[in-house]
């Protein structure tokens, strides 16, 4: 195993290889994925052998260094390893961090300490020890527009297909939560059966809303300022329990999208080169120029305080959700004088 920082797909490439690190070093924000991790890295060094004799599992806030330095040193029984979890190990206090960073500098083999931190302070003798001597991995929260991607990736790992929209679409309904979108990726595949082609329209299914009424047909209505179908859309997306906040970030970005498009027309930049840059799907093309003519740069700069003020209002419950949200496609969709 190499030491220093890997990447998560580096180490689950060793752990089918039984190569494991007597050190791990799991940091980051996104806390699921670096919870699957620990469940990977466990699965690989005990197999079926006694978790109970050879799990150790404590927190930084709880433990004391020499503790878990003994836990660290025991030999397995039964096994190959025995494996040393250590949560929040920024929480060591006084001079626990100095018996493990001795421990880290020379590992016993037969046993896997992992050292799983939400905000690690490289500044620390313990964790700059652990970053250069053992396998570091960071987990960071996926940016908006990787999460589709890691669905679609996720749903074949499963053995199974899922259609581009199909992924838009869970990533839409369930925002950047991916513990929540893996809650879900195992309904659609319960809802499916059998079959390995998955579709948009399993995804409507499970979500509860149908094809017709997504956060996507509602950006349309409102790209073409159609207020009775907007408020349709909305009305069967909030009965559907699609979250406030997916519909204003699906929104956002739409608004955001159009106003980048303006942007980069002015700069005499070809719709085709606008659309490369900006990732819009050739199938969008026509959507997105029918929209350019009905929201000029001035309705999309106008569109941002708007959803922030909506976003804040339902968020406060300062007032009706469901009335701030009519309120607000309502005024999305009107044309004033300066727009025509």
């Amino acid at each position: 195993m190499a030491k220093g920082n890997v990447t998560y797909k580096e180490v689950l490439s060793d752990l089918r290889k039984r190569k494991l690190s007597p050190v791990y070093l799991l940091f980051g924000e996104e806390d699921f994925l670096m919870d699957e991790a620990v469940e990977e890295i466990v699965a690989a060094a005990l197999g079926d052998a006694d978790k109970g004799f050879n799990l150790d599992v404590v927190r930084g806030s709880d433990a004391d260094g020499r503790d878990i330095v003994a836990r660290a040193s025991a030999f397995p029984l039964n096994s190959d390893h025995r494996v040393v979890i250590v949560r929040e190990p920024e929480k060591l206090s006084g001079r626990d961090p100095e018996f493990l960073v001795q421990y880290v500098e020379n590992p016993l083999l037969s046993t896997v300490l992992l050292l799983v931190s939400g905000k690690p302070d490289f500044r620390t003798k313990l964790f700059s020890t652990a970053k250069s001597r053992g396998a570091a991995v960071e987990f960071r929260q996926l940016y908006e527009n990787q999460i589709p991607d890691w669905i679609t990736e996720r749903v074949l790992t499963l053995g199974r297909r899922l259609e581009p929209e199909g992924a838009k679409l869970l990533a839409a309904c369930c925002g950047s939560s991916l513990r929540e979108i893996k809650n879900e990726i195992d309904k659609l595949i319960i809802y499916a059966g059998e079959r390995t082609e998955l579709a948009e329209a399993d995804v409507s299914a499970v979500v509860g809303i149908s094809r017709e009424f997504t956060p996507f047909e509602l950006q349309k209505a409102i790209g073409r300022r159609d207020t009775g179908r907007a408020i349709t859309i909305l009305e069967r997306l909030m009965q559907a329990d699609v979250g406030i906040p997916v519909i204003v970030a699906v929104l956002t970005k739409y608004f955001l999208m159009l106003w980048k498009v303006h942007d980069l027309k002015r700069q005499g930049i070809s719709f085709r080169e606008i659309a490369a840059a900006v990732r819009i799907p050739p199938y969008f093309f026509n959507e997105i120029e029918e929209a350019l003519e009905f929201h000029p740069p001035a309705s999309c700069e106008e569109a941002f305080p708007l959803l922030a003020a909506a976003d804040e209002q339902t968020k406060s419950g300062s007032a009706d959700p469901r009335l701030v949200m009519q309120d607000l496609v309502v005024l999305l969709c009107k044309e004033d004088d300066r727009n025509t």
